[in-house]
Order: C-alpha cells, then sequence, then structure tokens
C-alpha cells in the first residue's frame, strides 16, 4: 500500500505537466480538498465510529472566519488561519464534551451534531450585518506566498492544484500521526469496544473528544483555503448536504483506512463531470452508490481489493 501511495503522489506531482485543461485542473483541485475533509472526517467516523454531523459546520465556519477577518478587517490569510482553527477546535470541544458525557452514540450523536450545525448555519445565514446572509461574501483577495523575489500571489490553476495537494498530505500526514501513536492505540480499542476499553484504565472521554476536536480542526483548516479559491463563501458551506457528501466519499472509499477517503472522494468529485449530472441526479446517484456500497461492498473500493488481494 505504501508503494502505491508513493507512486499515487508522483503521478499526482507530475499531472499539471501533462494537463493543460484548466477544467481538469479544476476538478483536481476540489477532488483534493474534498479528500481532505474525508480524511480528516473518517478520523473521528472509521476510527472511533461517531458518526458527526459537524464537519460541514467546521469546515463552513472556518471559511468564513477567515474570509471576514481578511476583506473586512484587512488581516493576512495566512495569520487569519489561527483563530479561525482556534474557534472551531474550541466550538468542538463544547459539542463533543455535550454529546460525550451523555454518552451519545451512532444515530442520537448524529441528530445532536446535526442540531449544533444547524444553529451555526441559522446563526449565519441572519447575521446579515458581518456574513451578508444569503448572498454571501465574494472573495477577491488571494494568498500570497514569499519568496526571494517578493510576495507572489496564489493565483491560477497550477498553483492551487500544488497548494491543494500539499493541503492534503499535511491532513494525511497529520492522521497518520495521530493514528500511529499511542493516541491511535487508544483509538483502535475505543472503536472495538470502548466499555472494555475503560476496564482496561483507557479514558473514552478524552480520547473521543481529542478525536473529535482534531478531525474538526483538520476540517477547519481545508475551509480556510476553499473560500479564497472558490471566490465565494455562503452558508451553504455548512449544510447538511455538505455533511452527507463526506460521509458518501469515506463510505465509498472505506472506513478505516486513510487512503479509502482519499479514493472515494476523487471518484465522487469528478463522477458528476464525467456524465454531466444536475444537482438533483448527483444527489440521487450518490444516495444509489451510498445503498449500493452498503449492501455490496460495505468495507469500500479499499476492502473490496484487500478481500480480492487475499483471495488471490
Amino acid at each position: 500500500m505504501r508503494y502505491a501511495i508513493a507512486v499515487g503522489l508522483l503521478v499526482a506531482l507530475l499531472a499539471p505537466l501533462t494537463a493543460h485543461s484548466a477544467s481538469v485542473l479544476a476538478i483536481a483541485i476540489y477532488a483534493f480538498m474534498a479528500a481532505s475533509l474525508a480524511v480528516s472526517f473518517n478520523l473521528i467516523f472509521g476510527f472511533t465510529g461517531q458518526l458527526s454531523m459537524f464537519h460541514a459546520a467546521s469546515f463552513g465556519m472556518s471559511a468564513y472566519i477567515v474570509t471576514i477577518l481578511v476583506t473586512t478587517f484587512g488581516w493576512n490569510f495566512w495569520l487569519a488561519i489561527a483563530p479561525a482553527l482556534a474557534v472551531v477546535f474550541v466550538l468542538s470541544l463544547i459539542v463533543g464534551t455535550i454529546c460525550f458525557r451523555f454518552k451519545l452514540k451512532e444515530f442520537y450523536f448524529a441528530v445532536v451534531t446535526m442540531a449544533f450545525s444547524e444553529v451555526l448555519r441559522l446563526i449565519i445565514l441572519n447575521w446579515n450585518g458581518m456574513t451578508n446572509g444569503s448572498l454571501g461574501i465574494t472573495v477577491v483577495d488571494k494568498p500570497s506566498l514569499w519568496t526571494p523575489i517578493g510576495n507572489v500571489a496564489i493565483s491560477g490553476g497550477v498553483a492551487w492544484y500544488y497548494l491543494t495537494l500539499a493541503l492534503l498530505v499535511i491532513v494525511y500526514v497529520v492522521c497518520q500521526g495521530v493514528l500511529s501513536s499511542w493516541i491511535g492505540r487508544c483509538l483502535a480499542a475505543i472503536r472495538l469496544n470502548d466499555q472494555l476499553g475503560e476496564t482496561l484504565g483507557i479514558d473514552v472521554f478524552k480520547y473521543k473528544l481529542l478525536s473529535f476536536a482534531i478531525g474538526s480542526a483538520l476540517a477547519g483548516l481545508v475551509g480556510a483555503f476553499y473560500g479564497f479559491y472558490s471566490g465565494f463563501v455562503e452558508p451553504h458551506y455548512l449544510s447538511i448536504p455538505l455533511g452527507l457528501d463526506i460521509i458518501a466519499m469515506v463510505l465509498l472509499g472505506g472506513v478505516g483506512s486513510l487512503i479509502g477517503p482519499v479514493i472515494g472522494a476523487f471518484v465522487l468529485t469528478a463522477l458528476p463531470h464525467v456524465i454531466e449530472l444536475s444537482a438533483e441526479l448527483r444527489i440521487a446517484l450518490y444516495g444509489s452508490i451510498l445503498v449500493f456500497v452498503i449492501l455490496v461492498m460495505p468495507k469500500g473500493i479499499v476492502g473490496l481489493i484487500g478481500s480480492k488481494r487475499n483471495a488471490a
């Protein structure tokens, strides 16, 4: 698997040299950001078994905070990321503490986190003086990077391609680092049986909360970049359908692996562009894929490949 990931990364690094189409680069950029969201969500869902609907809210809140700090208050883009992530991290700690103190699981955990997400979406929707309500905020500024010849604005498909690829690598490495550490071993025990984990001396509340907060903060990191690439932020960024899209990516690629969500994100991001679907048909397609995956290959694409390899 490591060799496959290395080859995939090498192909991704060289792809802009051969793909000169702006539309192909745009699809790849959105796929990289969607994959980053899916990988960070899987840290919560795949490795602790918590079906969080707060992920889209973390993404959208960060996008709004960074955009407002830059466009309204004149902050530097890179400096604005820190307070955005801090707000998302604190909010996730509050939401997670409420959920985990009451030992909510599965359906109940999903409903409560969905309620918190909806509250945040309604606040942004109705805070017209700051967020411009349902009209959203247009983002004209672009982030810039320091170089020996001066600051260079990040604009154009190729620059954003490599920036979002780097973002995906960062999110993947952080999640891999968490799972490879003693935290990951505790999460594995919690996923198998949290009650048994408690008897072994594992602080289930602490590690579930830590996983939830780290995953949400990584979603916030993706949101910080998304608005500046798309040039627009709106309340839809915190919506339930976006959360369902993330779940679909993880389930399709494979729960419980880090590379699975990446594969699922690329498939579901590229598919509507390949066969040109309307928004309504895309939702129907996603629903059909979810039903198919749950019934036919519950371990996703990665699990199916692994079973075929073991059978051979």
